[in-house]
């Protein structure tokens, strides 16, 4: 299994899902941690040149292009689990639709919570969905 946190350092989890720089890939085997490596996001709207956060959520109810979140889902086709701190409610909804479990969570360093999730203690916090 792989586990992507969306981060600008490696340490702490960065506060927005779609404006992340990078994203850190945890790969899991039987709950442990056995390599992490850095992904540059190149891939959510916001490093597309598309905006994604005026086309999603409370600001059209979900209407728009349904191929929107398509790019993201293909940088991270590889990882069953996406960890941030914030996201727009349309990628949220989108990508878990696809299949990519999403999780916002209040934890604010990376390796404590993907610790958390395997030990099956990170609650998703979709109160902080926007």
């Amino acid at each position: 299994m792989k586990i992507a946190v969306a981060t600008e350092d490696g340490k702490s989890i960065f506060p927005h899902f779609g404006r992340s720089p990078y994203f850190i890939i945890f790969e899991v085997e039987q709950g442990r941690i056995i390599t992490e490596a850095m992904r540059q996001n190149t891939f959510t709207g916001h490093f597309r040149g598309k905006h994604e956060h005026h086309q999603h959520g409370e600001h059209n109810h979900g209407a728009g292009d349904p191929h929107l979140h398509q790019s993201v889902a293909e940088g991270l086709k590889d990882c069953q689990v996406v960890i941030s701190q914030g996201m727009g409610r349309k990628a949220w909804t989108d990508l878990r639709a696809l299949g990519i479990e999403m999780i916002v969570t209040n934890e604010v360093e990376v390796k404590k919570a993907v610790r958390m999730y395997l030990a099956g203690e990170l609650v998703d916090q979709i109160d902080k969905l926007h």
